[in-house]
């Protein structure tokens, strides 16, 4: 199965973000020993184990199948200089700007029972940590860390099942160039005036 990018997932935009994460756990649970219990697979008939993106809106909950959802929480888009502004072209009238985005990742690995549970939360939580150049190879992120691996209990979704949460923050920088203002204003104003006369 080949999967393809939307054509409005932008590089660094929260979707495209999302993937890296779960192609980096997917990856974790793929190439595994023989025997190994939670073997990923990208036919679901096959897989042992679901990973995947969002708030658990895929679980099927009568499944047998564990699985692992990923999602991320807010994105702060942090100052490095004033107004963000890192360089003027007096030329052209451009101004390239800067800043940087930091956020948060939480991995939830839910299973049937506690000690799965746990187990599979103890594997995301150091797979990412021995990630960190495969991270710094995405989109140059700065940092993955401190990555948490929080204590295992129900899963307030669903009672019958555990839920052991993985959490990291990251960061990258962010660019960007701004034609001159003169050049937009008037385009603002082509599409304001017809609609005000």
């Amino acid at each position: 199965m080949t999967e393809s990018t939307n054509q409005f997932v932008i590089p660094k935009g929260t979707i495209d973000l999302i993937g890296i994460f779960v192609g980096i756990t997917r990856e974790r649970f793929s190439d595994v020993a023989p025997g190994f219990p939670w073997k990923w697979d990208a036919d679901r008939n096959l897989t042992k184990i679901f990973i995947d993106a969002g708030g658990v809106d895929t679980y099927e909950s009568n499944d047998a199948r564990s699985g692992i959802f990923i999602d991320r929480s807010s994105l702060v888009y942090n100052k490095l200089l004033l107004n963000d502004l890192a360089d003027y072209n007096m030329k052209s009238g451009a101004k390239d700007y800067l800043c940087r985005s930091s956020g948060q990742v939480a991995i939830d690995c839910i299973a049937k029972n506690r000690g799965e549970s746990s187990q599979l939360g103890d594997m995301c939580g150091m797979h990412l940590l021995m990630s960190d150049d495969v991270f710094r190879a995405f989109y140059n992120i700065q940092d993955i860390g401190p990555i948490s691996v929080q204590n295992t209990q129900p899963w307030e979704k669903d009672d019958r099942v555990f839920v052991t949460r993985v959490t990291c923050e990251f960061s990258y920088d962010m660019s960007w160039r701004m034609k001159p203002a003169a050049d937009r204003l008037d385009r603002v104003r082509a599409l304001i005036i017809p609609s005000i006369n």
